[in-house]
């Protein structure tokens, strides 16, 4: 039929081809040259081309004007219209998207507990205030469990024996009496899937440790799980609570039925006896486990328990048992316990009674061996907080109260004492006072012949003598002072034997030529004379620190001359003597020549002579001649 068709003009082709965006190609022989019929037949042609390739043309015009939509850019609107649906068919085939987002949705979820965390808490508060009211509810339950069981336990023999085994341990007593108190055995556990009601796994205790009577038939579990579930939405339907309440707890005789609430699953553990409320914890602890490692197939359940099998490991940690671990012996061992420790606390109270029965007699000798030593009262004694409290009076001549209190048999460290002055009238006590005050000498004997009598005898000097009876009528106790004593001779004082060798060196008289201070001829043995005193009394000066000697030499002139010409004339002669002693190995700094006066001449003659000033006690004494 195409064949027959006139061949297309190259107007017509061009047309065509601009408004379909397709290329007609001419004929060959149209191309080469036009036939005479071709005019005639264009209208034909065009008319059966628009009827063909118009709906084609068409459809090329749209995908050509969505082609350029795309090259701009991405309307918001379109995306937003098509994201979530894109999303949740990426999330049905394959995991990647929740794991390209988790990043994501990571970060903004910290921005948002950043910035506005009133906003997430009030989102959480549905799911965290029932968390936490139950978590008090369980502790609270718990210590009310702890302290009936102590309460009932505390005073019965056993309790002595959980006493020491919580102090052994370390552990409180009510968690101790816990321990051997509560017998119970997890002997069912079913994992139910919460819409349904259909049973996911089941495990039980093994034949051997259950009897019928005891655990109810495996191949019942699938209608007690139902049960289960029946009764929890009769009991929600029929009181109105809360659709998200749920019952934790359910009592059948001697059998109670822990239930564990899960986001696709429920955990009910079937128990008999009295389980701690610890349990909960390891249900709890199971049920986690199985969401995490189950929860795909959890979400996908279709009523195959065979996918789950995998659960089964973390439900049969949930058959937990304790049982009473008592012996047939146990009462003998009790009251042997009980009698070993009534047996040891007698002995601590006898122990105790004796060290104190021990520390008072102790106490009570050295009272009386403190008040028998003289110059001591003991005006109290007694114990205190395992120490000794003492208060004496003392005499300050007694003996040191230390080395008494040791004497007694104490020890001072472990004494509080006290201590008051005064004067005891003891004669040895008086003795003692008044040998302190006089100072005897080895000569001199105290003693007391009767009471405030004191009685001095042997020999002393005259001044102790005279000091003695000064001052032992002051001494306390002594009322009469009786005194036998000789005076000692005075011995010679180096005072005294100073002035007498100060006499013989006043006596030798040294005479000069007139109007000279040369010496007379004929005086070379006064010269050694004046020499060898005066060394020995600078020398015996020595031996008292308390003297100092000083030797004056003084030179005269008769009443020849003028007063001013003898005045320095004797000046002269006074220097010319205190050289002259000076190079015979006498100490220039003990002698000072002096030159009197002519009204202080003690002389009228050409001489020299010699006066020893000596100082005792910062008292000068001057010996003339």
């Amino acid at each position: 039929m195409l064949e027959s068709l006139p061949q297309l003009s190259h107007r017509d082709a061009a047309t065509h081809a601009a408004d379909g965006d397709v290329a007609v190609t001419p004929a060959p022989q149209a191309r080469a040259g036009h036939s005479p019929g071709a005019a005639s037949s264009d209208d034909a042609y065009g008319a059966l081309r628009e009827l063909l390739l118009a709906p084609e043309q068409r459809e090329l015009s749209d995908l050509k004007q969505q082609l350029s939509q795309v090259r701009a850019p991405v309307a918001a609107d379109a995306v937003a219209e098509v994201l979530p649906a894109a999303v949740g068919l990426a999330n049905q085939h394959s995991p990647e998207m929740a794991i390209a987002l988790q990043p994501l949705l990571e970060g903004t979820l910290t921005q948002a507990v950043r910035q506005r965390p009133e906003v997430i808490a009030e989102a959480i508060f549905p799911i965290m205030g029932p968390a936490i009211s139950r978590a008090i509810r369980e502790a609270l339950s718990r210590m009310m469990q702890q302290t009936t069981y102590a309460l009932e336990h505390a005073f019965s023999l056993r309790s002595w024996r959980w006493r020491l085994e919580a102090r052994a341990t370390g552990k409180p007593f009510s968690e101790v009496v816990l321990l051997h108190s509560l017998v119970y055995r997890v002997e069912q556990v079913f994992l139910i899937h919460p819409e349904s009601g259909l049973l996911l796994q089941h495990v039980h205790v093994d034949q051997q440790h259950a009897t019928a009577a005891e655990s109810i038939e495996q191949q019942n579990a699938s209608m007690v799980s139902s049960m289960l579930t029946a009764i929890q939405d009769f009991v929600r339907d029929s009181f109105r609570v809360d659709s998200k309440a749920a019952l934790d707890t359910v009592e059948v005789g001697d059998v109670t039925v822990w239930i564990e609430r899960g986001p696709h699953a429920v955990l009910a553990g079937v128990i008999r006896g009295t389980a701690p409320v610890s349990l909960r914890a390891v249900f709890r602890e199971a049920l986690g486990l199985c969401h995490r490692d189950f929860l795909a197939q959890l979400k996908a359940f279709s009523g195959d328990s065979d996918e789950l099998a995998g659960l089964r490991p973390y439900l049969l940690r949930c058959l937990q048992q304790q049982q009473q671990q008592e012996k047939s012996s146990r009462p003998i061992t009790a009251l042997v316990i009980i009698a070993m420790l009534l047996l040891s606390l007698l002995a601590g109270l006898v122990y105790i009674g004796t060290q104190s029965w021990q520390s008072t007699q102790r106490l009570r000798i050295a009272a009386a061996f403190l008040q028998q030593q003289p110059g001591i009262v003991v005006l109290k004694a007694q114990q205190q907080r395992g120490r000794f409290d003492i208060e004496i009076l003392r005499d300050p001549q007694a003996k040191p109260v230390e080395k008494l209190l040791r004497e007694a048999g104490l020890v001072p460290e472990q004494v509080t004492l006290r201590e008051w002055p005064f004067l005891a009238l003891q004669p040895e006590l008086i003795l003692r006072r008044a040998s302190l005050a006089l100072q005897p000498p080895a000569g001199v004997r105290l003693s007391m012949p009767s009471i405030g009598v004191l009685k001095l005898e042997g020999q002393a000097e005259e001044d102790w003598i005279d000091d003695a009876r000064f001052l032992a009528p002051a001494i306390a106790g002594v009322q009469q002072t009786l005194f036998d004593i000789t005076a000692l001779p005075k011995p010679p004082q180096l005072y005294d034997i100073l002035m007498e060798r100060a006499r013989a060196l006043e006596a030798i008289v040294f005479h000069f030529r007139a109007g000279s201070i040369e010496l007379l001829p004929g005086q070379d043995e006064q010269q050694q004379k004046a020499q060898t005193e005066i060394k020995e009394i600078l020398h015996m000066a020595q031996q008292d620190e308390s003297l100092d000697v000083t030797i004056e030499v003084y030179a005269h002139t008769d009443t020849i001359g003028d007063a001013l010409y003898n005045l320095r004339l004797r000046e002269s002669r006074a220097k010319q003597m205190r050289v002259w002693l000076s190079s015979a190995g006498i100490d220039m700094r003990k002698l000072r020549a002096v030159a009197p006066l002519q009204f202080e001449q003690e002389r009228a003659e050409r001489a020299a002579s010699f006066r020893v000033v000596v100082t005792a006690r910062a008292v000068a004494k001057k010996r003339s001649r």
